[in-house]
């Protein structure tokens, strides 16, 4: 299932795939309603029960929202989405100092991220 959002927008599209649901973000991901949508689309995806992956290599910034976001299910007791890229600079930099990049599982592309996925 593939579901395309308008643009401009955080989400790029939604991809339900066998073993995992896809992500894609794009943009600067800053201000309350674009940090909303993510929010709603990760929660979705979780739904599924499937591995969520989050597509970062359109944003070109992450800011401690954005990551908040993308931590929100391990607080809940749920698993936290596997990140792939190519990360950005900045972005990468971010989960660096933060040290959530030893928190997540981070891929260099969504192809090694699939390839994770399906043993």
């Amino acid at each position: 299932m593939h579901r395309q959002f308008p643009s401009p927008g955080p989400i790029e599209f939604m991809s339900e795939q066998t073993h995992l649901f896809v992500v894609f973000l794009s943009g600067d991901i800053e201000d309350d309603a674009a940090m909303e949508l993510v929010g709603l689309a990760l929660e979705s995806a979780g739904r599924s029960g499937k591995q969520v992956v989050v597509d970062l290599s359109g944003v070109q910034f992450m800011g401690a929202h954005l990551l908040g976001e993308l931590l929100k299910p391990g607080r809940g007791g749920g698993r936290l989405p596997w990140l792939c890229g190519p990360l950005s600079s900045p972005s990468a930099r971010t989960l660096e100092v933060t040290g959530t990049d030893r928190v997540f599982r981070i891929f260099p592309t969504l192809t090694d991220a699939k390839a994770a996925a399906y043993p």
